[in-house]
């Protein structure tokens, strides 16, 4: 699978830990009309992650340096009274932008989230229906591709790299000076302890 739709699972997966109050989380292709947000309303509150602008850059290690552009759609509904639903969808808007802010979301090539913004779309008619959409967008960079200077520096077997090398038992032998002036010989245990 892509690394970077591993990476848009992996940002699913933090919000839906993060902010389990928000009842449906799933991917979108960045692209939202007001149709998609009747359908969204229909599971609110809820969240769409999407990555999109993905301009790359070649980096000295052989991999390509990714800038991901990560836009999540909040939908929120005050179902109460006609009112705004803009105190909940601000506060998960909040969540989610502290929970970007220096988050990896657990992939080792990806860099800390930068450029944390966090707005509201304001449309007149869908706060008389009591429906906000809020936006959390961050920019983090995702190395993607083989690690070139990694590999030289280790060594590999029929392609597979070596991770741990046997170890055998150790015995050396050597002269002992005794205290008392005479000599031995003895076999000494020199295995490297782990």
């Amino acid at each position: 699978m892509s690394a970077i739709v591993n990476f848009r699972n992996n940002i699913i997966e933090a919000i839906k830990a993060a902010a389990p109050e928000i009842q449906n989380v799933d991917w979108y292709d960045g692209l939202f009309d007001e149709k998609d947000i009747a359908d969204w309303t229909l599971k609110t509150p809820c969240a769409r992650v999407a990555v999109m602008n993905v301009p790359t850059e070649h980096h000295s290690t052989g991999e390509l340096n990714a800038c991901l552009r990560v836009v999540v759609v909040i939908i929120d509904e005050n179902r109460h009274v006609q009112l705004d639903g803009d105190a909940n969808a601000w506060d998960l808007v909040e969540k989610i932008a502290i929970m970007a802010n220096l988050n990896t979301f657990g992939d080792p090539n990806a860099a800390p989230a930068t450029k944390v913004i966090f707005k509201r779309i304001s449309q007149p008619e869908l706060r008389r229906e009591g429906i906000a959409v809020g936006i959390v967008e961050w920019t983090s960079d995702l190395m993607i591709g083989v690690n070139r200077s990694v590999e030289r520096s280790y060594f590999f077997l029929n392609g597979e790299r070596i991770n741990k090398v046997p170890r055998s038992r150790v015995t050396a032998l050597g002269q002992i000076n005794l205290a008392s002036g005479a000599h031995a010989e003895e076999t000494l245990d020199i295995t490297p302890e782990d």
